[in-house]
């Protein structure tokens, strides 16, 4: 426990000293912080204390929920449910200490007055829990202590509620325990006017990771309880770097952990290698529910927006310029990697907080993930090759020759295994290790790979660009900053490859313009308050028609709504008049001129559309076609007016 908690416990303690102390004691917390685990861990250490024989019965504390109730009655019949059984005590086996017990609702109680284990009386007796508690019979000790937990869960209004309350505190006299986030009561200003006539002194209860967790581990309700036993640092560890202050997320993502690799097929669970898997899942079980549901930011899109984040740092980096588009998450991350987290059991990588996250938002194990990664502990010639200083010379001449295999045909599982086998050659090559290959012999095995099955395959310039990101940080990674000719010429050849696919691709928004329809109206307004594929810029200060079909973009605006028309059309001048509405245009316009190459055919063609059409049609189209040839006519004065000044 830690030391802040400790002084709350000495508090408490030197309160059940107090006879009929006059007011309660709050004792609160945000939701999930160990609150009503703390009051239950001490109220577990008084009853241990209870000594009874058959002269004296020694009350135990009465701990009441109010979660969900919304009549005072309700608590009656708790708390009445909690007291009935100590008249089956063995304190209690005279039938003059059963009738010391004022009547409130009745209980059939056979009483055995010689021990004979026979009734010698049947008789109808009832309990009053306010009349026990207030009593004075010395047959009765203990503490009259009551524990209400979950103020602010209760369905009843808070005055009424502290009203009922201090009923015990003020006229029976009962030590009294309140336990909830006061801040979360719906009627936070009846709560004040009324909290000083019951509640004496409030303490805020800590986070208490360390004993929490070893109380979980050894819960009835926790599954997996020797596994995560052998791994409390981890657990501890993972949770402590969240900064997350919600004890019940911990405990679901334990079990969630633990049901998830018990769903796993056999074959995976005996793999020799998955102990080491189990870990990091683990690590990202902690880590991701407390991210996800435990702060302000949740995790939505995660490896997408992380990645956006560590290119926007790597063109920081190298430039000097730029701003960061998704600190979020490259904060989430940063939070793990600073304490070794990341680095020892992959907290918050990517892929597998990824895989944490399709279990917790779908219920669905990505099975291929997992056998993808019990695949990378089998060593391939690219992994034995990292090593090459430490190898016989049989042994790295065979692995070269299974390397350049790999580079020659292509068998990779994935980019990062080719950019390995690639980088490992290029350090071979550099040594001369190796003089029947060379520099381009790589750059052409792999440019061709790079075409076929990488770059190549991707449908628009957004996923073209996110996958030389990833190219650049696995190169980042396995290069770590050596400067090197030969990474150099590999870089620029890779380059050179992803220019050549760019140059056929379109953006986002290209796309949208080429295929307007009426329900995909708000997703342009959307991609055009976003940025560039390569984040150079946004879209407000690009060409925006400079590879539009014009064809295609007259046909799909020409067919819709006119609601819709007028949208598209609104968004359209205002990209050119803020831009071009401004003084020394000439600076600005290089911005814009690319889109002369279409623009002008994108006039002729609206022209035509709306000589063919009527009424409203056609005057919007006609808006559209006339603000546009003012735009063009904008762009080419400021453009002549540069081309003079240089």
């Amino acid at each position: 426990m830690n030391i802040h908690n400790e002084e709350v416990l000495g508090c408490l303690n030197d309160y059940l000293k107090v006879n009929k102390p006059g007011y309660a004691v709050l004792i609160k917390g945000s939701w999930g912080c160990g609150k009503t685990f703390f009051v239950k861990e001490w109220l577990e250490g008084l009853q241990t204390k209870k000594v009874d024989d058959n002269d004296y019965y020694t009350l135990d504390p009465i701990y009441i929920s109010l979660y969900g109730l919304s009549l005072t009655s309700q608590i009656d019949e708790e708390i009445k449910r909690i007291v009935s059984p100590i008249l089956h005590s063995k304190a209690m086996k005279t039938a003059g200490k059963v009738f010391q017990m004022a009547i409130s609702a009745a209980i059939r109680y056979n009483v055995d007055f010689n021990n004979d284990s026979n009734a010698d009386m049947n008789m109808t007796c009832t309990i009053d829990p306010k009349a026990l508690l207030g009593s004075n019979n010395p047959h009765v000790k203990g503490n009259r202590l009551l524990v209400f937990d979950d103020l602010e869960r209760s369905k009843m209004n808070i005055q009424e509620v502290l009203g009922y309350i201090n009923y015990y505190v003020e006229h029976i006299g009962c030590n009294v325990i309140i336990v909830g986030d006061d801040a979360k009561l719906k009627d936070l200003d009846d709560y004040k006017n009324v909290k000083e006539k019951t509640i004496g002194r409030e303490f805020v209860i800590d986070p208490d990771i360390n004993a929490t967790v070893d109380s979980l581990v050894n819960d009835e309700s926790i599954l997996g309880k020797e596994y995560l036993s052998n791994h409390l640092d981890v657990i501890k560890d993972c949770f402590k770097a969240s900064n997350t202050d919600n004890l019940r997320l911990l405990k679901q993502s334990l079990n969630d952990f633990c049901l998830m690799t018990n769903r796993l097929p056999d074959n995976i669970k005996k793999n020799p290698s998955f102990d080491k898997i189990k870990l990091r899942l683990l690590a990202n079980f902690v880590a991701v529910y407390a991210e996800d549901k435990g702060q302000d930011v949740g995790m939505d899109n995660y490896g997408k927006k992380f990645n956006e984040g560590e290119a926007d740092q790597m063109a920081i980096d190298f430039t000097g310029d730029g701003e960061l588009s998704s600190r979020d998450m490259t904060k989430k991350h940063s939070k793990y990697e600073k304490v070794g987290l990341t680095n020892k059991y992959y907290a918050m990588v990517p892929h597998y907080a990824e895989c944490v996250l399709v279990y917790l938002c779908k219920g669905k194990i990505d099975l291929e993930f997992i056998k993808s990664e019990l695949q990378k502990d089998k060593k391939q010639p690219w992994d034995v090759l990292e090593n090459y200083k430490g190898l016989e010379n049989d042994v790295l001449i065979n692995n070269i020759e299974l390397n350049v295999g790999f580079l020659e045909s292509g068998r990779f599982e994935s980019v990062d295994q080719m950019l390995k086998s690639a980088t490992v050659m290029l350090y071979i090559i550099h040594w001369n290790l190796s003089p029947k290959y060379s520099v381009d012999m790589v750059n052409t095995w792999c440019s061709k790979i790079m075409r076929d099955n990488y770059y190549g395959k991707c449908k628009s310039q957004n996923e073209l660009h996110e996958m030389r990101n990833h190219v650049l940080r696995c190169m980042s990674n396995n290069t770590m900053g050596t400067k090197m000719d030969e990474i150099d010429s590999f870089m620029k050849t890779m380059g050179g490859v992803y220019k050549e696919i760019e140059s056929n691709l379109k953006n986002d928004l290209t796309v949208m313009l080429e295929s307007l329809c009426d329900d995909k109206i708000d997703n342009l307004y959307k991609i055009c308050g976003g940025s560039m594929p390569d984040h150079s810029t946004s879209y407000s200060d690009s060409p925006i028609f400079s590879k539009v079909d014009p064809i295609k973009f007259v046909k799909s605006y020409a067919t819709l709504k006119n609601e819709s028309k007028n949208k598209v059309c609104s968004l359209i001048i205002s990209h050119y008049s803020e831009a071009l509405d401004v003084q020394n245009l000439e600076n600005m316009v290089y911005h814009y001129i690319d889109d002369l190459n279409t623009l002008p055919t994108i006039i002729e063609l609206l022209g035509k559309e709306a000589d063919e059409c009527q009424l409203v049609d056609r005057l919007n189209i006609n808006i559209l076609k006339n603000n546009l040839e003012k735009s063009v006519e904008k762009i080419r004065k400021a453009d002549e007016i540069r081309k003079h000044s240089l």
